[in-house]
């Protein structure tokens, strides 16, 4: 039986690996947690006591187990149903499909082999077909309703148990009945996931387009201001050349600056020549300028930083979104930005005022500010659970803090440059 047990056990692993992200925890502690688990569950089957009492320990072990991962507890309660749901409509079908291997009230060697084999078949399917997304922290917001597929298949089964039925072809189709729905329903979900994520994905390369147009229409107009200023350059050397003759230098300079913001170009709020982080933040800057009162943004950044235009997007699309949006409800309407890179070391600073009280959850900043829960846009930090993944790729850390109405994010990354690879 012990063995048996050690089987299961490995099921379960396999499954939660399928569920969490394991890369964090230390194998040393994971033997222990695993073996202080497995002498759990061998105590509660020698036990006495029925089926539904050892099915709802066995379930709250498991759920103890999975509190060794990251993840919402909404998901831990989801991944202890489904195993343990899983596991025992896997060994009611084997018990009815094979009834007569049953002897003196316990399973012969021949029907252990039967049910490891459906839980193992089982835990290739859901793992290949049915909870491929559910890994990542982005998926539906009704994701943990579906704890109720297995807790509702587990009570058809002690139903059907209850009522002592003998025979083994309604037995059986009802087992694999509960078994294949579950299949498919955890199918269905996981694909709409993984269209959500491909969603969210799609939207954020938009905005990336969106900045490299923006860019783009920054450059060629800079340029045309160029053209236009080297074809009267002559005459302006004239005018200066004459100032100068007659000494009046503070007109010079007063021409001279009338020069340069002639040559500043609309919608350029900051030119540090790194080409993904210009364009979006002058997208965002622009949006920025028009809906608040103080804007102070200063960039200082090498030109090649081995970071992706995709990842730049999640970081400044989701933290200047959240920002502009809380400033522009506020009375000071300020933004504040600060990105600058020293020593292998990128620093991004943000800075913005807000009105209310902030609620912190989980992950995110609940504003009560005329809140409605049925609108999104309200939720301040809305994508902040995607930026700190982004920031820990990079092996960095952030800080989030608010105080005497402002709240501020502190980034700090690990970046190298493109060249020193």
């Amino acid at each position: 039986m012990v063995i048996f047990h050690i089987a299961v056990l490995y099921i379960t692993f396999k499954y939660i690996h399928s569920f969490f992200d394991t890369a964090r925890v230390k194998k040393g502690r994971n033997v222990v947690i695993y073996a202080l688990y497995l002498a759990a569950v061998c105590l509660t089957d020698i036990l006495p006591a029925a089926m539904p009492a050892k099915f709802l320990a066995d379930t709250f072990l498991l759920y103890l187990l999975t509190q060794l991962y990251n993840g919402k507890q909404g998901k831990k309660l989801l991944a202890a149903s489904l195993i343990q749901g899983m596991n025992l409509l896997c060994e009611t079908l084997a018990v009815y499909m094979l009834y007569d291997c049953k002897v003196d009230g316990e399973y012969g060697r021949e029907m252990f082999y039967i049910i490891f084999l459906f839980m193992y078949v089982c835990e290739r399917v859901m793992e290949k077909f049915c909870i491929k997304n559910i890994k990542e922290d982005t998926s539906l917001r009704h994701w943990d309703l579906l704890i109720f597929l297995p807790l509702i298949s587990v009570i058809t089964v002690f139903v059907l148990i209850a009522t002592d039925t003998e025979n083994r072809y309604a037995g059986s189709a009802v087992s694999a009945g509960m078994i294949c729905l579950n299949l498919i329903v955890f199918y269905i979900c996981d694909e709409l996931t993984g269209a959500y994520i491909k969603l969210k994905e799609s939207a954020i390369v938009s905005r990336q387009l969106e900045s490299y147009s923006n860019q783009l229409d920054v450059v060629m107009k800079s340029e045309e201001k160029v053209r236009g200023l080297r074809h009267d350059l002559k005459h302006h050397l004239s005018v200066l050349l004459m100032m100068a003759d007659k000494g009046r230098t503070l007109e010079i300079v007063d021409y001279v600056r009338h020069m340069q913001v002639d040559l500043l170009s609309e919608g350029e709020h900051i030119s540090s020549g790194n080409t993904d982080i210009d364009s979006l933040m002058n997208l965002m800057l622009e949006r920025a300028k028009k809906e608040l009162g103080t804007v102070q943004c200063r960039v200082c950044v090498p030109q090649e930083l081995d970071v992706s235009a995709f990842d730049w997007n999640i970081i400044f699309g989701n933290l200047m979104d959240n920002a502009i949006d809380a400033a522009k409800r506020s009375e000071d309407k300020l933004l504040q930005i600060k990105i600058h890179y020293q020593k292998g070391m990128l620093f991004i600073n943000i800075r913005n005022s807000y009105s209310g009280e902030l609620i912190k959850t989980e992950d995110r900043y609940l504003s009560t500010k005329d809140y409605d829960r049925a609108d999104e846009s309200q939720i301040h930090g809305l994508g902040i659970r995607n930026v700190r993944r982004i920031v820990e790729k990079y092996n960095g850390n952030m800080e989030i803090c608010d105080e005497d109405g402002i709240f501020e994010v502190r980034i700090l990354m690990y970046v190298s440059l493109k060249d020193s690879m």
